[in-house]
C-alpha cells in the first residue's frame, strides 16, 4: 500500500468498538466508541455510531484516498450481504474503501505466530471460532448470537451465573457466594434483577457485564463458580478442537485468543491455555490490543496501491466494500 492512503482499522465487538487511524502525515490515533452491534442495541442507534466513527476517520485521514478494514462481531458469512450494504451506504458518504469482515478474520491474518494458518478464538460479550489451513480452507463453529451459541463467553458466564444465585436463593440449587456478590452489585435481590433484565430489549451485553463477578467469585475458590468456569473452558477448547479438526490441522498449530473475558481475568486465560497446549496446540497467543492486529491484517493482507484486494482465502467471510 502507497503512502497516499490513510488507513485506518474497526474492531466492533460486542460491547465496544475501537478505532486506529493513521494518517498519511502523522502518527496513529486510537478512539473508543459503543457498540454498532444491532443485537446488543438498536438498529438506530447502531447505524448513528457507524456514522460518527466513518466520520470521524475522515476528518483525521484528511482528504486523500482512505482504506480500511471493519472486523466486526455482528458479521458473519450469512449476514455479509446485508452488513455490507448497510456500511456501504454509510461509507459513501465519506469517500472510504474497507474490508467488512468477521472480528475473527484478521486475527489469523494479523498475528505473526498465525499467517494464515491455525484457529482464532473470541471470548467475550460472545464467544466464536475459525481457523484456517495453509491450503486456503476455512472453517467456522459458533458465532450465531446468544441465542444459537455463545458458550464459554461473558453473557454466557453472566446469565449462568445469574441463574445459579436465583437457584441459590429459592432452594433449587446449592449455596453459593454468587448470590451475595450479584446482589451487593445490583443493589437488589437477584430475583428483582433477572426479571429487569429480562425485560429489557437488548439484554445480552447485560447478563455480560456479571462475568467479572462470576470470575471473582470462582477466583476466591466458590464451588459453583468454579463448576461455570471449568464448563466455559471446556466449550471454548472444544469449540478450537472441532475447527482444527475439520481442517486436519496437524499438531503444534497455533491459537490466537482475544476477548475482554480472557484479558479481564489473566487466571481464565491461563486455564483456557493450559486446556488446549495438553491437547496438541503449541502456542496460544493472547491478543489484548485487537485494532492493532486488525491494523497489521490489512498491512499484510489486502494491500496493494491504493486500492484493496481480497485474497481468496478470505471471500468466504469478507467483503470489499467501495462507495
Amino acid at each position: 500500500m502507497t503512502a497516499t492512503s490513510g488507513r485506518f482499522a474497526i474492531d466492533a465487538g460486542g460491547t465496544r468498538t475501537r478505532v486506529r487511524v493513521e494518517p498519511v502525515d502523522g502518527p496513529p490515533r486510537v478512539a473508543e466508541y459503543p457498540t454498532i452491534n444491532r443485537a446488543a442495541i438498536s438498529a438506530a442507534e447502531a447505524d448513528a455510531v457507524l456514522a460518527q466513527i466513518l466520520t470521524d476517520v475522515r476528518d483525521r485521514i484528511g482528504t486523500g484516498p482512505g482504506v480500511g478494514w471493519l472486523a466486526s462481531a455482528a458479521t458473519d458469512e450469512h449476514s455479509l450481504g446485508s452488513e455490507s450494504a448497510r456500511v456501504r451506504r454509510a461509507a459513501a458518504r465519506h469517500h472510504v474503501d474497507l474490508v467488512l469482515s468477521n472480528d475473527l478474520v484478521p486475527m489469523l491474518w494479523g498475528p505473526p505466530a498465525l499467517a494464515g494458518t491455525g484457529v482464532a478464538v473470541v471470548c467475550g460479550t460472545g464467544s466464536g471460532f475459525l481457523g484456517a489451513h495453509r491450503d486456503g480452507h476455512t472453517r467456522r463453529a459458533g458465532g450465531c448470537e446468544y441465542l444459537g451459541s455463545d458458550e464459554g463467553s461473558a453473557f454466557d458466564l453472566g446469565w449462568r451465573g445469574l441463574r445459579a444465585a436465583v437457584r441459590a436463593a429459592d432452594g433449587r440449587g446449592p449455596a453459593t457466594g454468587l448470590l451475595a456478590a450479584l446482589e451487593t452489585r445490583a443493589g437488589r435481590p437477584v430475583t428483582e434483577l433477572a426479571r429487569e433484565l429480562a425485560g429489557r430489549p437488548f439484554p445480552k451485553r447485560h447478563l455480560a457485564a456479571l462475568a467479572p463477578t462470576v470470575c471473582r467469585a470462582w477466583l476466591a475458590d466458590d464451588a459453583v463458580a468454579t463448576g461455570l468456569v471449568e464448563a466455559a473452558v471446556d466449550e471454548l477448547a472444544l469449540g478450537v478442537r472441532t475447527v482444527a479438526k475439520r481442517l486436519a490441522l496437524p499438531p503444534g498449530y497455533a491459537v490466537a485468543a482475544l476477548g475482554g473475558v480472557l484479558t479481564g481475568c489473566p487466571e481464565f486465560f491461563a486455564l483456557l491455555r493450559d486446556r488446549l497446549v495438553t491437547k496438541g496446540v503449541d502456542r496460544v497467543q493472547l491478543i489484548s490490543d485487537t485494532v492493532s492486529t486488525v491494523a497489521d491484517a490489512l498491512r499484510h493482507v489486502v494491500g496493494t496501491g491504493d486500492r484493496l484486494v481480497l485474497p481468496a482465502a478470505l471471500r468466504p467471510y469478507a467483503r470489499l466494500v467501495r462507495p
